[in-house]
């Protein structure tokens, strides 16, 4: 399964991580958009060390401002062209449109604890890329590596993410070209990683 029993919260309710080797991560969400009424989501993220992890490419959040704040180890940032490390207690805004990315700077685990406004379907994007990783169809850091599917992933969450490599527009005119041919493919199905069972802990 994709998803494994956290230690319970202090209300006594377990949360579920959503682990994905391939790219080092563990995540387990505090709150989400259910929880929220929408306003933002908040969750707490682990990344192994060096050369075991892999953050996210460059990419932009076009509706969505991001806070990353340091628990334990180190956190390397790229924010608009400048590259700076932080450690627990530092923290770092991004945002929306901003061009951004992060990893494990330091040579230990990396715990952070990120927040995104507004929450729109973050938790449900994280499923399907981290999904999508470990079944090997992308990247290690979560970008499918078939055009026609990365296409479709694009299209259904272009809310949340384009690549900070190429132009917004010009994405998208290859997005509305691609995303059809893979949708007919069968790419736009994310079934077995947003399945009923995955919404709870084990």
């Amino acid at each position: 399964m994709s998803r494994t029993t956290a230690d319970d919260e202090p209300d006594g309710e377990a949360r579920a991580v959503i682990d994905c080797p391939p790219s080092g991560k563990r995540v387990r969400y505090l709150e989400g958009a259910a929880e929220t009424g929408g306003a933002y989501a908040r969750f707490e993220m682990w990344l192994a060390p060096p050369p075991n992890s892999h953050g996210p490419m460059r990419h932009v959040h076009p509706e969505q401002d991001e806070v990353l704040a340091v628990v334990a180890g180190t956190l390397g940032v790229w924010h608009e062209g400048g590259t700076k490390r932080l450690g627990p207690g530092e923290s770092v805004t991004v945002p929306r449109g901003e061009k951004h990315r992060f990893w494990n700077a330091g040579t230990d685990e990396l715990h952070i604890v990120g927040e995104v406004r507004p929450a729109l379907r973050t938790e449900e994007f994280m499923a399907v890329t981290y999904g999508l990783a470990r079944d090997g169809a992308s990247t290690p850091s979560g970008m499918p590596v078939n055009p026609l599917r990365l296409a479709a992933v694009v299209d259904d969450y272009d809310d949340l993410l384009y690549l900070a490599a190429l132009p917004v527009r010009l994405q998208k005119l290859g997005v509305s070209l691609l995303a059809p041919l893979g949708r007919a493919l069968g790419y736009g199905d994310y079934e077995r990683y947003l399945g009923a069972d995955e919404s709870k802990a084990e």
